[in-house]
């Protein structure tokens, strides 16, 4: 028997949510979209936000970014690594060449990458600031 594939439907609610997550640049988590997302559409449920993020992942217009078991979201989808504060949690788009040539030593070997996440993790420049991290590195080199 063949699976009757069920359409999804473009909702008010979907493209309230795509666009919260497209126009936050902090990573957010579903409940910090869910609290945007209810300045536009306050009768929007948290439920409808986790849902509407799932599909939005699963059709590949955002990306999904697990750190420390919470999921963040983002609109970017092309190849690209992310910073992460140990201290603060904050979360930073990184731009490096890194991805691409390992992208492509693997492919040469036949494989087909379909995903790459690289993740670093440490302080940002205010959190070693405020640690007094910076000032001591300084000194040593």
């Amino acid at each position: 028997m063949e699976k009757i594939r069920k359409k999804k439907r473009n909702t008010k609610q979907k493209a309230v949510v795509y666009q919260v997550v497209l126009d936050s640049h902090d990573h957010p988590t579903a409940e910090k979209v869910y609290e945007r997302a209810r300045k536009e559409l306050p009768t929007i449920s948290l439920g409808t936000v986790y849902r509407v993020l799932k599909e939005l992942v699963s059709e590949g217009k955002i990306r999904e970014i697990v750190v420390n078991k919470q999921s963040h979201f983002e609109g970017r989808t092309d190849f690209h690594h992310h910073f992460i504060c140990r201290e603060c949690g904050k979360i930073e788009d990184v731009e490096t060449p890194l991805c691409r040539y390992t992208c492509k030593k693997v492919e040469d070997k036949g494989y087909v990458v379909e995903d790459v996440e690289y993740k670093f993790y440490g302080l940002c420049s205010k959190c070693a600031q405020k640690l007094g991290i910076l000032e001591e590195r300084a000194v040593q080199v």
